[in-house]
């Protein structure tokens, strides 16, 4: 299955003209795959509640799952916010915001990386799997 998601992005990569880092493209597929068989998407307590929990708690661990289930979130299901009444921007400063934090915790750069890559991350996927939006999204 892993495979099929590398292709499908590298696919895409192609399409839209950007040359992934190896690093990001390895961690999406492993996300990607390792979100197939999951119910858990959306986090219970809220996505805010499960932010203030895990940060409160010094749970740092738990904190790498909880971005990248906002990276998920709000790439291949945006919809589901706006139904909320919440905008994207909040829970992807959510994700970006914990992927830093763990960054700093483990001192580890791919962290900080994906947190300064999520906004673009975050198009990148959604423009993956959404043709129709692909061409508003990837204008440089």
């Amino acid at each position: 299955m892993k495979q099929l998601f590398r292709d499908h992005l590298r696919q895409h990569c192609e399409s839209v003209g950007w040359d992934m880092p190896v690093s990001l493209e390895s961690y999406l597929v492993d996300l990607l795959a390792a979100r197939l068989d999951r119910v858990d998407l959306i986090p219970d307590p809220s996505f805010a509640e499960r932010y203030l929990i895990l940060h409160r708690d010094h749970r740092i661990a738990e904190l790498v799952d909880y971005a990248d289930s906002c990276l998920f979130f709000t790439s291949l299901m945006p919809e589901y916010g706006s139904r909320r009444g919440l905008s994207l921007d909040y829970y992807a400063t959510l994700g970006v915001s914990s992927y830093y934090t763990v960054g700093d915790h483990f001192h580890d750069d791919r962290y900080i990386q994906l947190g300064n890559w999520f906004y673009h991350l975050q198009k990148f996927l959604n423009s993956a799997i959404r043709p129709d939006v692909r061409l508003r999204l990837w204008h440089f």
